[in-house]
């Protein structure tokens, strides 16, 4: 009787709570409801999302659109009305910017050169003084060594004697037997504008091109002599010209070469990307100067036909422009 007492007193019913219509939180109606308001809030939740997303893109659009449109005007504005250097100045952090202006004012004017390329080429040599090549495009400069046993005994005996010089008499003797020597003459049209300063160069042809074959090169190649020719020999038997303007080159010989003038400069053939010789005044009464290509190096040989053709490469006058 007691356990069955404390029994019931424990296990006491308690009713569940009602909501104010009298309907149980656990009833099937409820649940429906909820699930039904769940459901309707999934849904709006992505359509809200992308017109959030679609007005951005409008309002983004439209503010690109505009400053599109407002561009050209503030170009415009900054172009007219640059800053001095004073606000430049004035700035927190001064100007940063160089400018191309400024770089132009920096980089020094670099000499650029008006090039003309000879008109006319001509051939002579020593060994046969009267022999007659006439115009062409061919560039022949050589000096030829041909020692015979008698100088080689010369040589061998002035070493001996010159013990603390013997190149200076293997120079002598060989120079002595240097019997064929050939240059070329050449007349270069003078360029019309430019400063007073003119220079013969020698441009090489490119390294690697199918050109580079068309030159022939032996001994030393590095001291080509340029010689201004400024009067038409007199000994021809022929009638002299007046002028070098009239210079017959399809006639011309080493017996009636023109009288050399001034040295002009020395090229040096081997000297990369070219040579040029030291500027001197250019003639100022003629539109024409004629010059002589020499070799006075032992064993010196050059030859190629300078054609107009690309790559370009030979021989040229240049001036330099104002």
């Amino acid at each position: 009787m007691f356990f069955s007492k404390e029994r019931d007193s424990s296990s006491e019913y308690v009713p569940l709570a009602l909501h104010a219509d009298g309907e149980d939180d656990h009833s099937p109606s409820s649940s429906l409801v909820v699930s039904e308001n769940l459901s309707a809030l999934a849904t709006s939740k992505p359509s809200q999302l992308h017109k959030l997303i679609l007005y951005f893109s409008f309002a983004l659009a439209l503010l690109s659109a505009t400053n599109i449109a407002f561009l050209p005007a503030t170009l415009s504005k900054y172009l007219a009305y640059p800053l001095s250097d004073s606000e430049l100045e004035a700035l927190p952090y001064g100007d940063a910017r160089l400018g191309l202006d400024r770089a132009a004012k920096m980089i020094p004017t670099p000499h650029v050169y008006h090039q003309v390329w000879p008109d006319r080429i001509a051939r002579v040599s020593r060994k046969l003084k009267n022999a007659v090549w006439g115009q062409g495009v061919q560039v022949y400069v050589t000096v030829e060594v041909r020692m015979s046993v008698l100088h080689f005994l010369l040589v061998h005996s002035l070493q001996q004697a010159i013990h603390p010089f013997p190149s200076v008499a293997t120079g002598m003797c060989a120079a002595a037997d240097a019997k064929r020597k050939d240059s070329t003459i050449m007349r270069f049209p003078i360029p019309s504008t430019g400063v007073n300063a003119c220079a013969v160069s020698w441009r090489p042809p490119p390294e690697f091109s199918a050109r580079a074959k068309d030159v022939t090169t032996k001994g030393d190649i590095t001291e080509i002599e340029v010689w201004q020719l400024i009067a038409p020999s007199a000994s021809s038997a022929a009638a002299v010209p007046s002028s070098m303007d009239e210079l017959d080159y399809d006639n011309v010989s080493y017996s009636t070469l023109p009288v050399r003038g001034e040295l002009l400069g020395v090229l040096n053939l081997t000297a990369k990307p070219n040579s040029t010789t030291v500027e001197f005044a250019c003639p100022s009464e003629a539109d024409r100067i004629t010059v002589e290509m020499r070799c006075q190096r032992v064993a010196c040989h050059l030859s190629f036909m300078q054609i107009d053709m690309a790559p370009r490469f030979g021989f040229e006058l240049v001036r330099r422009r104002e």
